[in-house]
């Protein structure tokens, strides 16, 4: 790497680490609709009427959250046509999953983006969208944590992901091998302070914060952050096609995803299920 680059990065992160201190990251082009949800329900008591307001003043954010409200994974006997409704349908969390989605979709779309980093920002998307269905199913399947809670924090884990690639479009001379570097080290960080900012549940926080470790710290029952690192472990190795061998990851056995002697896990068992979440947030 040359100099230049070199300096470049040390730069970058000394950006970042000032970012951090400040505590108030605001995501480069999160449309306005999305953060005032956010910042909606950081009020103890949250009013219906307010969050189909700002829902209703972005069309575009309206039809996902109808589209959501009327996926395989949501749907009930009639389908639903107005805000209202689907909000009281969906409930608080998935209403901020779905605006979460979004957003991650909208940041790709944008045109003013060069093709290597749409394809960059597309594979993000990507990733928030197969850790969510998978962490939904895993919390649903083998825990009693809310499913809900567990799809919103698969999708917010990228969080961090998504601000350090933004960031980096600043610095033109920025080495892709070191940006990914930097966001291996720094992404968890960052994707807890933009969840604390939005006020987010501590037991959320934490699986954000910790979601690299492949053995949590054992807590008195199943916890957040178990289900999505075990979601990620899932999703990695099915993405390079090497086996997950349960006895190498505790975790695994733990959330009675696998017993200790099972040489390959996989979550095919509930493939629909996971495809169903698949596409009720691509809408």
């Amino acid at each position: 790497m040359s100099v230049e680059a070199m300096q470049t990065a040390a730069g970058f992160v000394q950006q970042l680490a000032g970012d951090l201190n400040k505590g108030n990251l605001e995501l480069p082009m999160f449309p306005d609709s999305v953060v005032r949800i956010q910042q909606t329900f950081r009020a103890e008591e949250v009013d219906v009427d307010d969050i189909v307001r700002i829902i209703s003043s972005d069309p575009a954010l309206a039809a996902r959250v109808l589209q959501l409200s009327n996926s395989a994974a949501i749907r009930g006997a009639a389908e639903i046509v107005e805000v209202r409704q689907a909000v009281i349908r969906i409930g608080n969390k998935l209403v901020q999953s779905s605006a979460v989605a979004f957003a991650l979709r909208q940041a790709e779309l944008n045109e003013g983006l060069s093709d290597e980093s749409r394809k960059a920002l597309k594979e993000i998307w990507a990733e928030s969208v197969e850790l969510a269905a998978r962490s939904y199913v895993i919390a649903k399947k083998y825990t009693k944590l809310n499913a809900d809670e567990a799809l919103l924090t698969g999708l917010l884990s990228v969080l961090g992901r998504l601000y350090i690639f933004m960031k980096s479009l600043e610095h033109e001379a920025m080495d892709y091998v070191e940006l990914e570097a930097i966001i291996e080290d720094w992404h968890p960080a960052i994707s807890k302070v933009i969840a604390e900012s939005w006020n987010m549940s501590e037991e959320l926080i934490n699986a954000l914060e910790t979601q690299l470790d492949t053995n949590p710290e054992l807590q008195e029952s199943a916890s957040l952050a178990e289900v999505l690192s075990a979601a990620r472990l899932v999703l990695q190795h099915s993405k390079s096609g090497d086996p997950l061998d349960a006895g190498e990851y505790p975790l695994l056995q733990r959330l009675g995803i696998a017993d200790h002697n099972e040489g390959s896990v996989t979550l095919d068992d509930h493939a629909e299920a996971i495809e169903n979440i698949r596409q009720g947030l691509r809408g």
